[in-house]
């Protein structure tokens, strides 16, 4: 992974979360029905269809003796046999594979939360198909059934071929319960209830159609005479009464939607489980000889306005500071944990993580304050925000976590060394905080011992020596202070049709003296006012130049990751405490059946 990855990183995760949530996604209502819809169009690809085959079984049925009574065909059964129906009356359906295919209406899809709790959530899913299509090449009315083995047995048997049913009028809605758990290392999605209104009162009408009816041979044998019977009679009230057996195998294709198909997805998915932590990133580069020699460094120029101009005479000084950063960091790892699930009005899904950031063998601390104060992080809340398909939240303390442990390593004092090496002027650390909801405050507390600081001609060392001798009191010429440089960040449409960020950078130095708000130790009060007229104008010198100013940044590569593409709709700060990203989802593409896939 290159620098610029880890920079991201560095600034969105941190390591363990105590009272509040630190870092938080919430996937809103509008959000997962945007996804489920996607994936229904995955699977139905453009013909918004979708095939599963019944296999060949036998299913066992009783007729009640009340119901035998009343159909029209037992009369004529009783005219052409001696068979005695005057009791319930068992018999067996046995079939081929059974092809069911249905249309899928997208727009009638429905979702409910269901039973939520820390650990996971039940999810209602539901469907309509305007028409279901079921295919057979032969149904078989059977008497008995082979005792082992899914045929009929030698007993009276009936048979159509190439049966096919449809449904008309209203659709059929199917209804899915799916539980989604985690015990903490993995999560498990299993399908708890799958139902039709195949056998309700709002059932769809049937469209049926077979190409024969196959009735078999009927013979009475006596005294060694046969006479067969006369079975046309059968058959065509067969055909007459053809409903009675496409609603039972309705009948049983509801019974296996709501029974077997539910056993067999989750035989399919027990094994499918999906972990809730992942290592995002690890760096472990080989130590080597040359490591443990030292190399002069070129001397410098001079002092903060030399150091700025020497950064200007690059071509691309991100590029040797991110280079830098490369070099320091002699080993990494992210690691993101899944903490909790809640559903926010048994509407939207909220993830809690946990992050781990390891950087050169230190591990990462993450407060529950704010703005350098005793402040507590309060209760995240992204309600607000729902308009949204996806919120996420990173908590100042966060951010803050990883710049502590960035500021252990020496990084950003090397990475003003690599630039331009200043003596006398260094980072102590940096912070960030947050201004109301629009700006982030990076805060850069910088120190300047006056006693080493280089001189490029006569007159400044003249004016360098006397600072020093002024302030050996104070701190023994050794000046601290925070630098607050704010930042403003917002989206904007890119030419190209992508999207990019504009970070407005404003200048310290719109105020008399440069502003303190947060806290930070400084000892400037206590300097002379010429030295500290000096100092402040140096530094505006030397920044200035960079401030007031907006820096563009193209986000399109970092928004389309694993076929996944986001666009970001806003960046505030949400209740002064948290860094909230907030973005809609543009596509998903599961696989090559997406013709726009990448």
């Amino acid at each position: 992974m290159k620098a610029w990855r880890l920079v991201a990183l560095l600034s969105l995760f941190s390591g363990h979360v105590f009272a509040q949530e630190q870092l938080a996604l919430r996937l809103n209502e509008q959000g997962m029905m945007k996804i489920l819809r996607m994936a229904v169009q995955y699977n139905t690809a453009t013909k918004e269809s979708r095939t599963i085959v019944i296999p060949q079984n036998i299913y066992k049925f009783t007729i009640p003796k009340s119901q035998i009574l009343s159909n029209p065909i037992i009369p004529v059964v009783n005219e052409i046999s001696d068979l005695n129906l005057n009791k319930d009356l068992n018999f067996y359906l046995n079939t081929s594979d059974i092809k069911v295919t249905g249309d899928v209406d997208q727009k009638s899809l429905k979702m409910t939360i269901l039973n939520s709790t820390d650990n996971g959530f039940d999810l209602r899913l539901s469907l309509d198909l305007p028409q279901i299509s079921m295919d057979g090449s032969r149904l078989s009315l059977c008497e008995d059934k082979d005792r082992y083995s899914k045929n009929c047995g030698n007993g009276l048997k009936a048979s159509l071929s190439q049966l096919n049913i449809k449904t008309t009028g209203k659709p059929v809605t199917v209804t899915a319960v799916l539980s989604l758990r985690t015990d903490g290392q993995v999560a498990r999605v299993k399908v708890k209830s799958v139902e039709t209104n195949l056998e309700s009162r709002s059932a769809p009408g049937l469209d049926i159609n077979f190409k024969s009816v196959d009735v078999p041979r009927i013979a009475i044998v006596i005294n060694g005479q046969e006479t067969e019977l006369d079975t046309s009679r059968l058959k065509n009230e067969i055909l007459k009464y053809k409903t009675f057996l496409s609603k039972k195998l309705i009948s049983f294709v509801a019974d296996f939607i709501a029974g077997d198909l539910v056993e067999m997805l989750n035989v399919y998915l027990v094994n499918a489980e999906v972990a809730t932590s992942y290592q995002v990133y690890r760096k472990d580069m080989p130590v080597k000889f040359d490591e443990f020699l030292s190399f002069p460094r070129p001397a410098p120029a001079g002092y903060l306005r030399s150091a700025i101009s020497e950064i200007e005479k690059r071509n691309n000084p991100i590029s040797t500071m991110l280079a830098q950063i490369s070099e320091v960091i002699r080993s990494a790892q992210v690691d993101i944990a899944l903490k909790k699930i809640s559903t926010p009005e048994n509407k939207d899904v909220e993830l809690a993580g946990l992050v781990n950031l390891v950087l050169n063998g230190r591990g990462l601390n993450v407060r529950n304050t704010l703005g350098n104060s005793f402040r507590i992080l309060p209760k995240l809340d992204l309600t607000a925000h729902r308009n949204n398909d996806i919120n996420l939240a990173i908590s100042e303390p966060v951010i803050n976590g990883a710049l502590d442990l960035v500021n252990s390593t020496g990084l950003f004092q090397e990475v003003l060394e690599a630039a331009a090496k200043v003596p006398g002027v260094s980072i102590n650390n940096v912070k960030m905080h947050f201004n109301g909801d629009k700006s982030v405050v990076a805060v850069v507390n910088a120190q300047v011992d006056l006693k080493k600081l280089e001189s490029n001609s006569i007159a400044s060392w003249f004016k360098n020596n006397i600072a020093a001798f002024l302030e050996r009191n104070n701190n023994n010429s050794v000046i601290y202070f925070p630098i607050e440089v704010e930042v403003i960040p917002f989206f904007k449409k890119l030419a190209n049709g992508g999207t990019g960020i504009d970070l407005k950078v404003l200048s310290p130095f719109n105020y008399a003296e440069l502003p303190n708000r947060f806290n930070y130790p400084t000892n400037v009060p206590k300097m002379s006012e010429i030295v500290k007229a000096g100092v402040m104008d140096e530094l505006r010198g030397s920044l200035e130049p960079h401030t007031n100013k907006t820096y563009s940044v193209d986000l399109s590569k970092f928004l389309n990751q694993a076929g996944v593409e986001f666009l970001p709709k806003s960046i505030s700060i949400n209740q002064s405490s948290y860094l909230l990203l907030n973005m809609d989802v543009v596509d998903i593409k599961f696989n090559s059946k997406n013709p726009n896939l990448r």
